[in-house]
């Protein structure tokens, strides 16, 4: 519950600073880059880089990955509404099961497949809201970071020696340097900056410790069940708080998709109890 609780302040703090996109990206992945080493340091025993070793083509990957989740992310909510980004990117676990089917030939389970015809029908339905808000550029960027989050999966999976957590780290140093050549991060507000540093070490940092830590205590489909609650909180967060509300077809279209999430999460918790 922590860990979507902490990842939903986004919206709220983006809409209320002083900065363009490339000045949140370098300043969330800035607070990342100084703080999560020496959390990784005191959970692991160890530097997180450390861990990447030996695997360097696979850790690079992942890495790319990361970072165009830390960018393509602050793009998608500049050039959208909160609810749109989040509902987006919630797609992650539809695109791991296509990947898995089509790049590592395995099975997908019938009550899958129509979980993602389902959320197909409801993604249609809020991409096509976009063509009367005028803001594809930011609901693609939001898949994007749905993309580069299932293709990290499809990675890593069964490669116990790389720790997406330490990928995180290089990941973070390549976003500030994205954010440092299209951006100007230390011309913003002091208090902006300090605000969006705020949010890096909350809703990247803190937010990533607990996810992680749910992930050793909890079966997964539980993890992934309750992290849905990031997209219908920050919305409402948004709305208290800036007054910026979801049009109608995103209420249905996400209602739609977040609905299908929780059914192939349960129906794949079943398949797999035997």
């Amino acid at each position: 519950l922590a860990a979507p609780l902490c990842w939903s302040t986004g919206g709220v703090i983006m809409r209320s600073v002083e900065s363009g996109p490339w000045e949140m990206v370098f300043w969330r992945a800035f607070a990342h880059l100084l703080c999560f080493p020496f959390v990784y340091r005191a959970l692991a025993g160890h530097w997180g880089p450390t861990s990447l070793r030996g695997n360097a083509r696979l850790a690079t990957l992942s890495m790319l990955c990361v970072c165009g989740t830390f960018v393509l992310h602050v793009i998608a909510m500049n050039a959208t509404t909160v609810a749109n980004a989040l509902l987006l990117q919630s797609t992650s676990p539809i695109m791991v099961a296509l990947l898995s089917w089509a790049m590592l030939r395995e099975r997908v389970a019938a009550a899958s497949w129509a979980a993602i015809a389902v959320a197909m029908a409801g993604l249609a339905i809020v991409m096509g809201a976009a063509l009367s808000e005028g803001a594809m550029l930011g609901k693609f960027a939001a898949l994007g970071v749905a993309l580069c989050s299932a293709v990290n999966v499809i990675l890593i999976r069964g490669q116990r020696a790389i720790d997406l957590r330490a990928a995180t780290i290089p990941a973070a140093a390549m976003a500030c340097a994205i954010g440092l050549a299209f951006g100007a991060p230390f011309a913003i507000p002091a208090g902006s900056a300090a605000a969006l540093f705020a949010l890096g070490f909350v809703q990247m940092t803190v937010g990533l410790t607990f996810f992680y830590s749910a992930l050793k205590r909890l079966p997964a489909v539980q993890v992934v069940l309750i992290a849905l609650l990031e997209p219908i909180l920050a919305p409402i967060w948004v709305w208290l708080a800036v007054g910026e509300t979801p049009s109608a077809a995103t209420i249905l279209g996400g209602g739609i998709l977040l609905a299908a999430l929780a059914f192939n999460a349960l129906a794949a918790a079943r398949t797999r109890a035997p």
